[in-house]
């Protein structure tokens, strides 16, 4: 139905960029919980079509298609980080590119990204997530393949276009932990 960029520029910063931090997610704002039957009818057909839209794009990702997700980024997309970072469109895309490059393979059926609440204000909404990114990517030293899962809370903000809902503008709002081959992973 719609086009999403969610998960495609989102998912792969949670590897780039892995800040720890605290943050809070549906308290912020009036969401409808994701398996709530409260909410309306169209909270409920909008909150249905982004995450089926959210949910093609780990196809595209495990795929590694940048040209595809690359096409869904939008004009003045803008992905804001824990750290204060702000990315552009461009900065983005480059960063996705240098991701998918990285990794040897993504494992699409243990990676996610779940609504956890929506806020809907006419052709626009608010979105939270929770994301879980599963992928392989070689040793620094001998090559040799290693499982790594991060976590990620993000803020969203979706509109609603001729093209469908796309992601205009993600901020991350907690970092979760890093896991290598299956044991917690300290970054610091």
């Amino acid at each position: 139905m719609g086009r999403a960029i969610a998960l495609g520029i989102a998912i792969v910063f949670a590897e780039i960029i892995c800040v720890f931090g605290a943050g809070t997610a549906c308290a912020q704002v009036g969401c409808i919980p994701r398996d709530a039957t409260k909410g309306s009818a169209q909270e409920q057909i909008v909150q249905r079509d982004i995450q089926e839209a959210i949910d093609r794009r780990i196809e595209e990702l495990g795929a590694k298609d940048l040209a595809a997700l690359s096409r869904e980024v939008p004009q003045g997309f803008t992905l804001h980080l824990l750290d204060g970072t702000t990315l552009n469109r461009a900065q983005a895309i480059e960063g996705m590119r240098q991701q998918l490059e990285s990794v040897l393979s993504i494992d699409v059926n243990r990676t996610y990204t779940r609504i956890e609440c929506l806020a809907l204000m006419g052709n626009e909404a608010t979105v939270y997530t929770k994301q879980q990114y599963v992928r392989t990517v070689p040793d620094r030293k001998d090559g040799s393949p290693h499982e790594v899962i991060t976590s990620v809370r993000h803020r969203e903000t979706w509109a609603y276009s001729k093209d469908g809902w796309v992601a205009r503008h993600i901020q991350e709002i907690e970092q979760g932990p890093t896991y290598l081959d299956g044991e917690l992973y300290d970054q610091r």
